[in-house]
């Protein structure tokens, strides 16, 4: 259990009490799908308490459990099909095989296409005795209301500062605070990228930097980051031009730029029009939704280093 999920965990209670469609939503990289998983495994637990240590509990920490599905968009693709939905509907209408209920966790649930979310409204309209449906998703705006209507709602907390530099510092690195930062304080988000990733994030924005005052070209940038991992980089991207849009709009610096970085931050920003800022933005995002499909990095990169070179 991590620690700033105690009080939602208390807050289920009596595991006969839960309802059969439950959506647990709240910011990437808090442990959501963790929370989940142990919620499964307490529905199938011999104890009812996800003890760990009984046969089921060690079936469903192993993904053998033969009444705990879990669904979640297939390698490489952008959405969770019908025919997923289809085969959810029916693996909860089967009778359990060891325990008392059948479970299905939907992992990414707001990427149910809208056939596959049409499919499993009967199933959340009408639900089989014993059987269980976890819904997690990162935005649980873009699920349909009709989904979201028949679901009770637990959203999960964002730990505080202290927590989650308690729980990074577990993991020995050297710039907890850095990495917790570039995060939005998601632990879990953070502990997935490289140690390096806030000094990583810094060299990006000096790239950008170096673009926007007319010492290298867009060409030249591209150079330098055409072999880093693209998602990584458009992470980054994405965060620094949001944050170059909030001290233009604002004036005010978002967490992780405050301190030493803050002066290079507002000078940027005051070099920069908004249109090259929220372009900047636009096309990071648009791109990281086309993260699917095959890209040029090179193209990627230059088309999105075009956006701050020096107008006129």
């Amino acid at each position: 259990m991590l620690p700033w999920q105690q009080v939602a965990w208390d807050r289920i209670g009596d595991i006969e009490r839960l309802p059969h469609a439950l959506l647990l939503n709240g910011p990437p990289g808090i442990g959501k799908r963790l929370f989940a998983e142990r919620l499964a495994r307490r529905l199938v637990c011999e104890r009812g308490t996800a003890c760990g240590a009984c046969r089921a509990c060690r079936l469903a920490t192993g993904g053998n459990h033969p009444d705990v599905m879990i669904v979640r968009p297939p390698e490489g693709k952008a959405e969770i099909t019908v025919d997923d939905a289809r085969t959810l509907n029916q693996f909860l209408m089967l009778t359990p095989h060891l325990a008392t209920r059948r479970v299905v966790l939907v992992v990414d649930a707001d990427r149910l296409n809208r056939s596959a979310s049409n499919a499993i409204l009967k199933t959340l309209e009408e639900p089989p005795a014993g059987s269980y449906l976890l819904l997690v998703s990162d935005a649980a705006a873009r699920l349909l209301p009709t989904i979201r209507s028949r679901c009770q709602s637990l959203v999960l907390p964002r730990p505080t500062q202290e927590e989650g530099l308690a729980y990074l510092r577990t993991h020995e690195l050297p710039d907890p605070a850095g990495l917790l930062a570039l995060a939005h304080g998601a632990p879990l988000r953070a502990l997935a990228w490289p140690q390096d990733a806030p000094a990583m994030a810094l060299r990006l924005f000096a790239s950008i930097e170096a673009v926007a005052l007319g010492r290298d070209s867009a060409l030249e940038a591209t150079e330098a980051w055409a072999a880093i991992d693209l998602e990584m980089g458009l992470t980054f991207l994405t965060e620094i031009a949001a944050a170059l849009t909030q001290a233009a709009l604002t004036g005010t610096i978002a967490r992780g730029w405050q301190g030493v970085q803050e002066g290079r931050l507002r000078a940027l920003a005051a070099r920069l029009d908004l249109e090259q800022m929220v372009g900047l933005w636009d096309e990071a995002l648009e791109t990281r939704g086309l993260l699917s499909a095959p890209l040029d990095r090179r193209l990627v990169w230059d088309r999105l280093f075009l956006h701050v070179e020096p107008r006129g």
